[in-house]
């Protein structure tokens, strides 16, 4: 029985051999393809020259890489010498600086002495050549070649406990905070996906979601070397300029399955054209994972009726809820129709529980993301109480199984209050994560309603409001105060709130800052847009301390209660 994911990737190597591997895009015509037998040998060589170079098992590595083979060979060196992976962006669009800042707080953080990359990453962040970050040596991974061979290898000294992965939150520009993933918790997670998704060696998978994030890392990534199956790869990047080469690749490789957040079907349904459409055969998809940030029936509805003509079936789309404090899946929703949103009543859902709407005036569609995943256990937990809620209340969703991570690296207290929930009047020895995230269980399936914190998800990333805060008040003027949210419906993705002195600043100035505001926040965060209202000083919405109220002026503002002297970017009404 594999216990470690080294078992894991040797056993694929032994039995998809040179036949089934990767095949990295990195433009719409260039791609190079490289076996799982070809890893599994380069491997060997490469953690044998780690190891020989005095790195032992248990050390962290940091892997600063762009997207493609290179990331996956210094992946399977790290794993196969028994070393802690910690990947990390290397790009931030255009604030190179944000990206090498977050590489060095890793690295004090994690306290690696090893930064494994290649001949563009460092160069990606505004480094010199030869310039390193600061606080540990940098080693191309293509130097690690010839020092010693592949049968010099010996398996690392490890077991299913020991650490595989410090999966650094993808958040704000704040201080990173990276989840110990064991290997058991890997190869756990790996064979819930296995089983709830259905891929197998047959199947042939296709995706561009970052490398460094766990949806892209552990359920497009590893999953199919997990499986044994064929994997075909692109870029963020190139899915951003161009949405199209996603479903391009998915019609010439014949791509079974395939994952991605809500916004990226929504691109697609948008921006494909009809002589496009006529190009398209998706036929061949039985597996389209939506997840990462929150799942909308609309979505997925108005991507079913525009693709069916290419042969795409509603059916295939399967809605999931994870994190990296689980690894990656928790739940996830098979159908054998296509998803059917569940409608309820929305003042139901202000007080905290799942009705059937009274009339068609106020009502709110969720989406179930299915039930929890093989060997795992949810419980709903009233916030107030800390008593398991009553069924069909909603409450902060709790996660216990083989897939919930050790903790926080080098966090104890923060372990303890996240890792360690436990529930009011039950046994203290079922500890549960404390996911931070609202939700009901509907006939024994999961569906989220929203969040405790104020974190922003978008495109698979949680964003502290108050570090866009923070960028967009070394703009204004002293003492003017912002608040950050996510946005709602069609909006903008993100909504930002502003005071500004209006009486002693004239409108075409407030234009250009705004345009100001906009740019570097959705630069500095790598936003698909933000939405700016600017409102009139001493009228944001805080507590009796003065702290601001998010959620209180996004509702202000959508029901048009603010003194709003220009809004950039959003319609008449939020709502």
């Amino acid at each position: 029985m594999s216990t470690t994911f080294v078992d894991i990737m040797m056993r694929t190597a032994a039995t998809a051999g040179e036949d089934r591997g990767i095949r990295f895009y990195s433009s719409p015509t260039d791609s190079e393809f490289r076996s799982y037998a070809a890893f599994d040998r380069q491997a060997r060589a490469d953690a044998a020259t780690l190891t020989a170079r005095g790195h032992a098992a248990g050390e962290v590595v940091i892997l600063a890489f762009d997207p493609g083979l290179a990331f996956i060979r210094a992946l399977y060196a790290t794993f196969y010498a028994g070393l802690i992976a910690a990947p990390v962006p290397v790009a931030a669009m255009r604030q190179p600086g944000a990206a090498l800042g977050r590489l060095e707080a890793i690295i004090a953080d994690s306290r690696s002495a090893l930064v494994l990359t290649d001949g563009t990453a460092l160069a990606a962040m505004g480094l010199e050549p030869g310039g390193a970050p600061a606080g540990a040596t940098v080693t191309q991974v293509t130097t690690l070649a010839g020092e010693a061979d592949a049968a010099s290898w010996t398996p690392p000294p490890i077991t299913a406990r020991s650490l595989a992965l410090l999966q650094y939150t993808s958040g704000s520009t704040g201080t990173p905070k990276g989840v110990m993933v064991s290997h058991g918790n890997l190869v756990a997670n790996e064979a819930a996906i296995t089983a709830a998704v259905g891929i197998s060696a047959a199947s042939r998978t296709m995706g561009w979601l970052p490398h460094y994030h766990d949806m892209g890392l552990v359920g497009q990534l590893l999953q199919p070397i997990f499986a044994g199956a064929d994997s075909v790869l692109t870029s963020p990047s190139q899915f951003l300029r161009r949405p199209l080469l996603w479903l391009r690749l998915i019609s010439q490789y014949r791509s079974t399955h395939t994952v991605g957040p809500d916004f990226a079907y929504g691109l697609c349904t948008r921006l494909v054209t009809d002589e496009q459409l006529a190009e398209l055969d998706l036929s061949a998809l039985e597996g389209v994972i939506t997840g990462a940030e929150p799942v909308r029936g609309s979505t997925l509805a108005a991507f079913s009726d525009r693709f069916a003509a290419a042969g795409f079936d509603g059916r295939a789309f399967i809605p999931a809820y994870g994190m990296a404090e689980t690894t990656l899946l928790v739940t996830a929703s098979v159908r054998s129709a296509p998803v059917d949103p569940i409608r309820v009543d929305a003042a139901g859902v202000e007080a905290g529980e799942l009705h059937e709407p009274t009339s068609d005036d106020r009502v709110v569609d969720l989406v179930s993301c299915g039930p929890p995943a093989e060997g795992h256990e949810i419980a709903i937990m009233d916030p107030a109480s800390g008593l398991r809620a009553a069924e069909g209340a909603i409450g902060e969703i709790l996660v216990r199984g083989p897939s919930v991570a050790q903790g926080y690296w080098d966090r104890p207290e923060e372990t303890e209050r996240v890792f360690g929930g436990t529930l009011v009047g039950e046994s203290g020895d079922r500890r549960y994560l404390r996911t931070g995230d609202l939700g009901s269980l509907v006939d024994g399936e999961l569906v989220i309603t929203g969040r405790i914190k104020d974190l922003i998800i978008i495109r698979g990333r949680n964003l502290y409001p108050q570090d866009l805060e923070t960028t967009a008040e070394s703009f204004l003027q002293s003492g003017c105060l912002s608040a950050a949210f996510e946005g709602l419906g069609s909006q903008p993705a993100v909504g930002l709130v502003a005071e500004v002195d209006a009486a002693r600043v004239p409108l075409d100035e407030l234009e250009r800052l705004a345009e100001a505001v906009r740019r570097r926040v959705v630069d500095e965060y790598t936003l698909p847009e933000l939405g700016i209202a600017f409102i009139r000083k001493g009228t944001l919405p805080r507590t009796t301390s003065g702290k601001v109220q998010r959620a209180l002026t996004r509702s202000l503002l959508a029901d048009e209660r603010l003194a709003t002297v220009l809004s950039v970017g959003f319609d008449r009404s939020l709502a």
